[in-house]
């Protein structure tokens, strides 16, 4: 196995693959980079014309709501809607003690 191999399996999480997977190391190499996406890029910041880490830079949101922010771009996309909201609820409420 080479080394670049090696690596790349050490980044998904070697204790989930044996040692004859993939075989191929372009296999390995598309895994690694749809994980690196999920870190980059998720998918649940994805929808619509914008990221959400870019509304939130252009905006200069501080850190209450830019987490509000956050829970709310996803809240339909990763299977926690309610729990979702409710923590961006959470965070506009913090933020308003803040405030006051």
């Amino acid at each position: 196995m080479s080394d670049k191999n090696k690596t790349m399996k050490m980044l998904i999480d070697s204790e989930h693959l044996d040692d004859d997977w993939p075989e191929r190391e372009e296999d390995l190499e598309t895994l690694v980079n749809y994980k690196l996406d999920l870190v980059d890029h998720p998918p649940h910041y994805n929808h619509g014309k914008y990221e959400t880490i870019d509304v939130i830079e252009d905006w200069d949101l501080g850190f209450h709501c830019s987490s509000a922010i956050k829970y709310i771009s996803r809240h339909q996309y990763k299977g926690q809607a309610k729990r979702d909201i409710e923590k961006a609820i959470w965070y506009l409420q913090r933020y308003l003690e803040v405030v006051r």
